[in-house]
């Protein structure tokens, strides 16, 4: 009776853990999009070149996938919980020091962006850090079965909340600019904008320091034979469905990687648009992806990650090249809605479903001992690549090519990397738990836009009502 008890408790604690993981992923988009996704724009306010954004954007990557390495060693001694709060509670202090290189670049101090690139590479490391511990964590309170549900359903208020602070966010600085402009002096005012934007994501930061207190850590006991070194999942990676896996995540971060940092340059730098159109573009991708994710979940938990997956790696070149085409239209305002409409459509598709079908397929694969190490490998490679190829568009960006504008040439140079390793490489990998036979009108039959609408746009009031208090 007793027992039965116990098992009673610890599934009411992992029922409210999981509740309070929607609830803290919400605080955390936050954070990151009126924080850490406006580092590129505050990076070019700071006169960084487009080469610089390529580095910027590279260290991202790389500084967490080096510093992840430490992090599965650590899980052996120290609980998921205390990393993920130490690591945060590091990286939450980062945010005083990234609004003082504003300060300091507007009382000319040389070498701003320098320094804001190694403190953007350390708040991403202590990132990535905290993430492996959290993301095994995660992987001991989600069941395999119910992994898509879940995680699109927790994806939604991410998205949810995201597009509220982006939109805000972008609300406040664009008010600043003008002020500034009609106070002569569009700089100070600009980076006062962006002061606000980060101690708002400083502030949401805390609060998911004081959520992650409240979240059940089940024990989980590391022993020495479930170790195994990176030098050991290299030697065998080409031999299992796993390892197949990584290799391909690894060259598709390289073909991802090469564009991914130039969209902001392109539309900020290239076509001069406002800080409102740049971030009502970056919001329709985001809606987008709320609008696909409850049919991507359903994929996910019938036939499998690797179909969800490879649905989006035959799709993912077409991203890049859609954003090439816009360089063909004349009129300002149709480039815009193009931008809106059409290129984000896709990416909405192909990045939630992507990140959703990858993240599942981790957790499907390895024994949750072993996690720690598999994700810290997963992230070792992806982030390495990913670096090469942000390396590859920031040279591009360097050279600057006379034949063709460098942005446009990058956008092409990693559409046609997209195509081969996405039709290539995805066809070498295999389902790792029984599934269902795909069945081509289950898109079709299931897929119901108007039905998703209603219910996100319910979601969203719902939302809205809550946050109320707190406004």
């Amino acid at each position: 009776m007793r027992i039965r008890k116990d098992k009673k408790k610890i599934a009411e604690k992992v029922e409210d853990a999981k509740k309070v993981s929607v609830r803290e992923g919400g605080y955390y988009a936050i954070a990151s999009n009126m924080g850490a996704a406006y580092f590129t724009p505050f990076a070019l306010l700071l006169q960084a070149t487009a080469s610089q954004i390529g580095i910027l954007n590279a260290v991202m990557h790389l500084i967490p996938s080096i510093l992840q390495l430490k992090t599965s060693r650590l899980i052996e001694k120290y609980s998921r919980k205390k990393i993920v709060l130490r690591s945060i509670i590091f990286q939450t202090m980062l945010w005083i020091p990234l609004i003082l290189t504003g300060v300091l670049f507007y009382f000319n101090t040389a070498h701003m962006i320098p320094l804001l690139i190694i403190l953007v590479g350390i708040y991403f490391g202590l990132g990535g850090i905290a993430h492996i511990a959290w993301f095994s964590w995660m992987g001991s309170l989600v069941g395999e079965h119910e992994r898509g549900k879940y995680f699109s359903r927790r994806n939604r208020v991410l998205y949810i909340s995201g597009i509220i602070s982006i939109i805000l966010a972008a609300v406040i600085l664009e008010f600043f600019k003008k002020q500034g402009i009609i106070q002569g002096n569009e700089l100070g005012y600009t980076i006062v904008g962006f002061a606000l934007l980060f101690f708002i994501a400083f502030l949401a930061r805390m609060w998911t320091i004081h959520l992650f207190r409240k979240q059940y850590d089940p024990k989980i006991r590391i022993r020495k034979k479930d170790y195994f070194s990176f030098k050991d999942f290299l030697k065998t990676s080409s031999k299992t469905a796993f390892g197949r896996f990584t290799i391909f995540r690894g060259f598709f971060s390289v073909a991802i990687g090469v564009a991914s940092p130039f969209y902001a340059v392109y539309m900020l730098r290239d076509l001069g648009f406002s800080y409102v159109w740049f971030v009502a573009i970056v919001v329709s991708t985001m809606l987008f992806d709320i609008l696909f994710l409850p049919i991507q979940g359903k994929i996910s938990d019938k036939f499998g990650n690797i179909r969800l997956m490879r649905i989006c790696a035959h799709l993912f070149f077409l991203v890049p090249l859609l954003w090439y085409f816009s360089s063909f239209i004349q009129n300002d305002l149709l480039t815009k809605l193009y931008l809106i409409f059409v290129p984000s459509m896709i990416a909405g598709f192909v990045s939630s479903g992507y990140m959703l079908a990858t993240d599942n397929y981790l957790l499907d694969a390895v024994k949750p001992r072993k996690r720690s190490y598999a994700t810290t490998y997963v992230n070792l490679i992806v982030g390495f690549s990913a670096f090469t190829g942000a390396l590859i568009g920031s040279f591009i960006a360097w050279v600057e090519p006379e034949f063709m504008s460098p942005i446009l040439l990058i956008f092409l140079i990693s559409t046609l990397l997209r195509f081969f390793v996405g039709f290539l490489g995805i066809s070498h990998l295999s389902e790792v738990r029984s599934v269902s036979k795909f069945k081509n009108g289950f898109l079709i039959k299931e897929f119901k836009p108007a039905k998703e609408i209603n219910r996100e746009l319910h979601n969203f009031d719902n939302f809205v009502k809550k946050m109320q208090p707190y406004v």
